[in-house]
């Protein structure tokens, strides 16, 4: 399996889904996962019941995913739970990385489904971005490959992954 991970508005699951298209694999993205189990959506889950049951969520998702070739990861979850050991463990893992202002440019469209910045303003945002970056790079960096995908189309960027020497 192939696991995407990097923080939110890196293009995951519009990346994930393109590749699998475009070479006829199974694609998941494990945010949908759990809203369609749970019949809620991220943020509902995260005012209703905080980030630590969503995190234990998140974790028993990945251990749940079985005969799918590409995961999209939510942002967080490689740095729970030894979560990026069991990514790696269980397949190939590239961080799409981004800096924060690239983030912030793509994430405008979707600020009102992004939980953890929802009710921010914008220099919040940054300052959360930056925080979050320097926060989760660690368990990022644990990843097989790291694609830096700042100014990049999509295109682009895949044309990186398929370079790589991946195997399904």
């Amino acid at each position: 399996m192939l696991y995407l991970i990097g923080l939110s508005g890196v293009g995951k699951t519009s990346i994930g889904k393109k590749f699998a298209k475009k070479i006829n694999l199974k694609f998941v993205d494990t945010d949908e996962l759990i809203e369609n189990k749970y019949q809620k959506s991220i943020d509902k889950i995260f005012s209703e019941h905080g980030e630590f049951f969503f995190r234990t969520i998140e974790s028993n998702i990945l251990k749940e995913i079985k005969h799918i070739d590409i995961v999209a990861c939510g942002g967080g979850l490689p740095c729970y739970n030894n979560n990026m050991k069991l990514i790696n463990c269980l397949g190939t893992s590239i961080y799409l990385k981004a800096s924060v202002n690239e983030i912030l440019k793509r994430l405008k469209t979707s600020l009102n489904v992004r939980p953890l910045i929802l009710k921010k303003t914008e220099s919040e945002r940054k300052i959360y971005m930056k925080n979050c970056i320097k926060k989760r790079e660690k368990f990022y960096e644990k990843a097989d490959y790291i694609i830096d995908t700042d100014g990049l189309t999509i295109d682009q960027i895949l044309t990186k992954i398929y370079s790589l020497p991946l195997s399904f």
